[in-house]
């Protein structure tokens, strides 16, 4: 099954691993964030104009995502297991 991210992005439900909350983030303190994440070497997808609100982790990338993490919880929840 798949799960929608936002800005007709769409993931398969199971590569998801972690999404992680960033609505509370200052710009600054995101910017810092992001580098860090590209410094590990970790691949970020960003389709979000600048205005994230989660991040979604997959063993290959991090999505940044225009929907809030409480949105794509409930989301995940309608898909059958």
């Amino acid at each position: 099954m798949f799960l929608h991210l936002g800005a007709k992005k769409i993931i398969n439900y199971h590569e998801v691993i972690i999404v992680e909350n960033l609505e509370k983030m200052t710009t600054p303190l995101l910017k810092e964030w992001i580098e860090q994440k590209k410094k590990t070497g970790q691949e970020i997808v960003d389709f979000t104009e600048g205005k994230p609100k989660s991040a979604i982790y997959t063993e290959q990338k991090i999505i940044l995502s225009p929907i809030s993490s409480y949105t794509l919880k409930k989301r995940a929840e309608q898909i059958p297991k």
